[in-house]
């Protein structure tokens, strides 16, 4: 919260439009996108960067999948797919060769002495990969 020259308290709308923005299903994410890039396209740019997960890998097309796996290491991805059910992770490592795919499994199921910070940090990599690629528009997300 800030405050004007009056004493009273204002909220700042752009943080609070980027915060509920990641509770929208991605179809509401889409609808209000569209809606809003024409008349401010560098807040819809913002909020479509908010909204990238790693979660969002799994249920992209397997060809942009494959981008972005060229710029993972194998056992970042394994370390990332604990955040996932076991169809999201068979669906990615699906699209790996077979060598990458392997190593990524391995790492998987392998215990971390503090897997959920371990965890977080992978896909959050992974989640700076997927937007720095966007930017790029080298994908489409």
């Amino acid at each position: 919260m800030d405050f004007d020259n009056t004493g009273n308290v204002f909220i700042n709308g752009r943080a609070q439009i980027l915060e509920m923005f990641q509770y929208l299903t991605a179809e509401e994410q889409a609808r209000l996108l569209k809606q809003i890039k024409p008349r401010n396209p560098q807040l819809a740019q913002e909020l479509q960067e908010t909204s990238i997960s790693f979660n969002l890998l799994t249920e992209l097309p397997e060809h942009t999948i494959e981008v972005v796996l060229r710029y993972v290491k194998a056992p970042i991805l394994g370390v990332a797919l604990k955040s996932v059910g076991v169809k999201a992770q068979r669906k990615i490592l699906g699209v790996c060769e077979r060598g990458y795919a392997e190593e990524a499994f391995k790492v998987m199921n392998t215990r971390l002495s503090n897997e959920s910070r371990d965890v977080e940090r992978a896909c959050e990599r992974i989640r700076s990969i997927m937007s720095a690629l966007s930017k790029k528009k080298l994908i489409q997300l």
